[in-house]
C-alpha cells in the first residue's frame, strides 16, 4: 500500500510539471502585452500622422497651385461634379473635380480658379495633380516595418532575460526534484543573488534538517529494534525454577529499566546440595549488554552447578570469559552458597558494588558483608586470582539476607538525588521481619514511591533468602 502512494505521488507530480518551462512562459507573458500596447500605439500614431500628413500635401498643393495661377490663366477640360468650392487664399477657390482632357480623362483631382469680378463667375486658371495616396501607403509600410522591429528586438531581450532569470529557478527546480527523489545529502547549486541566494540556504538549511531528522529517525528505530532484543534476552536470563530449601524462602524480582542491559540474578542447586544464588552487574546497556550477560550466566550456572569452593569457581570462569569479552567489557558477580546443614553462607564479591545485607533477627541489625574482589573480565588470570576471598556468613533463625545489583541504590528522585545505599539499608531493615515476599514486596514498592513512578535508571536486581524464625538449629 505504502509503494502505491508513493508510485501514485510520483505520477501526480509528473503530471503537475508538464507544460511550458518557466523562460517560454516568460517570453510569452511579455511579448502578448507588448505586441497588444505596440497594435494600439500604431492604430493611435497612424491615426493622427495621416490626418497630419493629409493636411499637409494639401497645403503643399494649394500652395503650388496659388503660385501657378500668378503665372497661368485659361481653362482646363474637366467635370465639376460639385460646385461647392473651398477658398484657400482670397481670390483663388480650390474644388474637385474630373478631368475630361485627353491625357488626364477620367482622373480625379483638384481645380483652382480664379474668382471672377462679376456676378461672382468663376473661372478655372490652374488644375492640381491628380489625387495621391501614395505618401498614406509609405506610412502604413513604414510604421508596420518598425512595429515588426520593436516586436522582434523585445522578443531577443525577453528571450535573453526569461534565459538568465529562469536558469537559476530551474536549477532550483531540479534541486528540489533530487531532494524530493530522498537525496538528502543533495546541496542546492543554484547561482544568484537575493531572493534565489536566500532560497538556496533556506533549501540546504532545510535538507540539513530533514536528514538530521531521518537519521535520528533510523537511529530510534535501531535503538527500538535493540531494546527489544535486549529485553527478550533479558527475559530469557530470568530465573524459571527457584529451588527452595527446607526452613527456608525465598523471593526475587527483576524489574527492568528505559534502558534494558545484561544485569540478572539466578539460583542453582549445586551437584553437593548447596543452594547458590547470586545477581550480576554487566557493563554497558542494550544488546551488546544483554549478550555478555547471556554468556556470563551461562558460564556462570555450568560452574556452580558442579559445586566446590566459590572462589575457586570464579577464578575458572574469569579465565575463560576474560577471552571471550572485549576489552572494557566486564561483570561483576555476588554470590552465596547455602549449606542448609550447617545454616551458613559462603559469600564472595567479583568486583560487585553493593554487599550483601545480614540482618540479624536476634540483634535487630543489619551489617554489610564486603569480600575484597575484583570484576570478571578485568584480568585473565594473577591478579583477579590473587583478589578473590571468601567470607562465612551464619544464619540465626528468623535471619535474613539481601543481594541486589546496583540499579536499586542508583533509584532517582524527580529532583535528580539517588537513593543511595544507606536509604537502600534502611528500607531493608524497616521490611525484615516479614516474609521474604512481603520484605521484598516493600523495598520495590519504596524505591518506586521514591522514583515518583518514572522508569528506573538502570536494571534492578534483588534476591531475599530468610530461615524460618522456628527453623531447626
Amino acid at each position: 500500500m505504502v509503494s502505491q502512494r508513493e508510485d501514485a505521488g510520483r505520477e501526480r507530480s509528473g503530471s503537475r510539471g508538464v507544460g511550458l518551462k518557466i523562460a517560454p512562459r516568460f517570453v510569452v507573458a511579455m511579448m502578448i502585452p507588448l505586441t497588444l500596447v505596440l497594435l494600439v500605439f500604431s492604430y493611435l500614431m497612424l491615426g493622427a500622422t495621416s490626418e497630419i500628413l493629409e493636411t499637409a500635401v494639401d497645403d503643399a498643393r494649394d500652395e503650388a497651385a496659388v503660385a501657378l495661377s500668378q503665372y497661368q490663366d485659361g481653362e482646363l477640360p474637366f467635370i465639376q461634379p460639385n460646385t461647392d468650392a473651398v477658398r484657400v487664399v482670397p481670390g483663388i477657390l480650390r474644388g474637385r473635380v474630373t478631368f475630361t482632357s485627353e491625357n488626364r480623362s477620367g482622373e480625379d483631382g483638384y481645380a483652382y480658379f480664379r474668382e471672377a469680378q462679376t456676378e461672382n463667375k468663376i473661372v478655372g486658371v490652374t488644375a492640381a495633380a491628380a489625387v495621391d495616396d501614395d505618401p498614406l501607403a509609405k506610412l502604413y509600410g513604414l510604421v508596420f516595418a518598425l512595429t515588426m522591429i520593436v516586436l522582434m528586438v523585445a522578443a531577443a531581450v525577453a528571450v535573453g532575460v526569461a534565459n538568465r532569470v529562469s536558469q537559476p529557478i530551474t536549477s532550483l527546480v531540479d534541486d528540489v526534484r533530487a531532494i524530493a527523489n530522498g537525496n538528502l545529502t543533495h546541496r542546492v547549486r543554484a547561482q544568484g543573488g537575493g531572493e534565489v541566494a536566500l532560497l538556496a540556504g533556506a533549501m540546504d538549511r532545510m535538507t540539513d534538517s530533514l536528514r538530521e531528522a531521518r537519521d535520528a529517525e533510523m537511529e530510534l528505530s535501531v535503538r527500538e529494534r535493540e531494546r527489544e532484543v535486549a529485553l527478550e534476552v533479558q527475559e530469557a536470563l530470568r530465573p524459571t525454577d527457584i529451588p527452595v530449601p527446607e526452613g527456608y524462602d525465598v523471593a526475587s524480582e527483576h524489574v527492568g529499566s528505559a534502558e534494558p542491559g545484561g544485569d540478572f540474578h539466578d539460583f542453582v542447586e549445586a551437584e553437593d546440595g548447596r543452594l547458590i544464588f547470586f545477581a550480576c552487574d554487566v557493563s554497558g546497556t542494550g544488546v551488546p549488554g544483554a549478550l555478555v550477560g547471556a554468556m556470563a550466566r551461562a558460564y556462570l550456572k555450568t560452574a556452580f552447578r558442579q559445586g566446590g569452593s566459590l572462589e575457586d569457581v570464579l577464578k575458572g570462569v574469569n579465565r575463560v570469559l576474560a577471552r571471550e569479552v572485549r576489552r572494557g567489557m566486564f561483570v561483576t558477580v555476588l554470590a552465596a552458597a547455602l549449606d542448609q546443614e550447617r545454616h551458613e553462607l559462603e559469600v564472595v564479591s567479583a568486583g560487585h558494588k553493593l554487599p550483601l545485607i545480614h540482618w540479624s533477627r536476634e540483634e535487630n541489625v543489619i551489617r554489610a558483608i564486603q569480600p575484597d574482589g575484583i570484576a570478571l573480565g578485568f584480568d585473565r588470570g594473577p591478579v583477579f586470582e590473587r583478589s578473590i576471598s571468601a567470607r562465612q556468613v551464619p544464619l540465626a533463625p528468623g535471619d535474613r539476607v539481601a543481594l541486589a545489583g546496583t540499579g536499586a541504590v542508583r533509584v532517582v528522585s524527580l529532583k535528580g538525588e539517588e537513593i543511595g545505599e544507606k536509604r537502600f539499608y534502611k528500607l531493608f531493615l524497616r521490611n525484615a521481619d516479614e516474609d521474604t515476599e512481603v520484605v521484598l514486596d516493600g523495598i520495590l514498592t519504596a524505591l518506586e514511591a521514591f522514583a515518583d513512578e518514572e522508569s528506573f535508571p538502570a536494571d534492578v536486581s534483588i534476591i531475599v533468602l530468610g530461615r524460618d524464625p522456628e527453623g531447626a538449629a
